[in-house]
């Protein structure tokens, strides 16, 4: 399969291609970005900026270790949104994306784990 979003060739090297360890980091990051998207979208749903800036900032290490750049990318958008106080329906408009963008991201890894 062609990846959309990850890179597992920059996934191998970050992690020393040592397979049991990609699918550990692998499993985490199922578990983990959903709980942070959650946290990320009830801070826009409140309409809090310093707490969109903050959630899009802790996501963006993640997708910058799975080789997610353009996520990444849309993810410091929306960091910067909130630390400017755009207006909220900008706001909306970056999440929304990076909402079917994750989703995408999400499927990626559990093909890439399942075909390790």
């Amino acid at each position: 399969m062609r990846y959309k979003l990850i890179s597992p060739s920059l996934i191998q090297e970050n992690l020393m291609n040592d397979e049991a360890l990609i699918k550990q980091f692998l499993d985490l990051y199922q578990e983990q970005i959903p709980i942070d998207l959650q946290a990320l979208k009830e801070a826009v749903t409140s309409a809090l900026p310093v707490e969109i800036a903050n959630k899009a900032h802790h996501i963006k290490p993640t997708m910058e270790y799975i080789g997610a750049q353009t996520l990444r990318e849309k993810l410091q958008q929306l960091e910067n949104a909130g630390k400017s106080g755009a207006e909220n329906s900008y706001i909306h408009v970056l999440f929304s994306d990076i909402d079917k963008e994750i989703s995408t991201l999400l499927q990626e890894i559990v093909d890439y784990r399942n075909r390790l």
